[in-house]
């Protein structure tokens, strides 16, 4: 049995991490695909909407990993799963629409038209809907439902208990609970397999990494150096495009004038020295010895994404 709970605590923090999951969200490094919204699919934020087209990148590593509106169409199908499970135990339960962003934010804001208008925010169509209306409930029996206890680690495959239990869930309301509850039995269903281990996280540490070790070559620190003079001369002291992000204050609603005036002069000194050509010719080429040296894992993960949109559409489709 699991130790007593308050009720308010451990079972938000498990569904609140479980809803993030189902909802899904695409790394820093991921780019929008073109909106597509089958059956009751994601919130997308078109061109139209925005007034610009945003930039995307280009980079190897996103072969190998669902785009965000990928993302989306999975996460969407996963919700109908899982709240098709809940109703089995009489709830009534559904994650929020996943949205797509629409902007590729590695390297900074590299839109004038994002940066004249939004500053280093967000735009506001990119904007979680972790906040919005059906947000995970606090029931603890939802969320033994839901999890079964356990939390799922991709990179083995393996489950292991969620704080707050001593063991997994067998049962709830007098009904038998699959291994890992609501959650992994739709995570089973999109793989279409009972092993759950994946290469997801050999893609992620190619993503991070490439990023972090990219910044380390002689290429990028020169046009680093370069952006930064630029800068210099229009008044603002930064050593590289990360610093003057850091100095937005993002937790306002909106972006001040002088955020927007700081946003606008990074953009167009990376246009001058052509910083974002320069970063992402350095990457790729640490990306692809990367891919190289996991082919076997990074190959799987693609497979895997496959049958995961494959059956997500199936699942779309018969839902109507």
């Amino acid at each position: 049995m699991r130790r007593p709970l308050p009720r308010a605590t451990p079972a938000v923090a498990l569904l609140s991490a479980l809803a993030a999951g189902l909802i899904g969200g695409c790394s820093a490094g991921d780019t929008p695909d073109d909106p597509k919204s089958p059956g009751p699919g994601p919130a997308t934020a078109g061109a139209d909407a925005l007034g610009f087209t945003p930039r995307r990148l280009d980079l190897p590593v996103y072969d190998y990993q669902l785009s965000p509106a990928e993302h989306a169409e999975v996460a969407t199908a996963k919700n109908l799963l899982v709240t098709s499970c809940m109703k089995r135990y009489g709830f009534s339960w559904s994650a929020p629409a996943p949205t797509v962003p629409r902007q590729d934010r590695r390297y900074g804001v590299i839109d004038r038209q994002a940066a004249l208008r939004h500053g280093y925010h967000l735009l506001p169509t990119d904007s979680s809907a972790l906040g919005a209306s059906g947000a995970a409930p606090a029931s603890q029996e939802e969320a033994d439902a839901l999890s079964g206890g356990q939390l799922l680690d991709s990179d083995t495959g393996r489950s292991q208990l969620a704080a707050g239990y001593r063991e997994p869930v067998k049962r709830v309301r007098g009904k038998a609970v699959p291994p890992g509850g609501c959650a992994q039995e739709a995570e089973r269903e999109l793989l279409g397999r009972d092993d759950l281990k994946s290469a997801a996280g050999v893609v992620s540490r190619i993503n991070t990494g490439s990023f972090s070790e990219s910044m380390t070559t002689g290429a990028v620190k020169k046009v680093f150096a370069a952006w930064s003079s630029c800068m210099d001369g229009a008044g603002y002291d930064f050593a590289d495009p990360l610093k003057s992000i850091g100095s937005a204050d993002l937790s306002t609603p909106t972006a001040s004038a002088a955020e927007k005036k700081l946003a606008a002069a990074d953009v167009t000194c990376k246009e001058s020295v052509d910083l974002v050509a320069v970063w992402s010719r350095a990457e790729t080429a640490v990306q692809k010895r990367m891919i190289r040296e996991e082919a076997a894992a990074t190959t799987a993960q693609r497979a895997d994404n496959a049958v995961r949109l494959r059956n997500a559409a199936a699942v779309i489709e018969k839902s109507g």
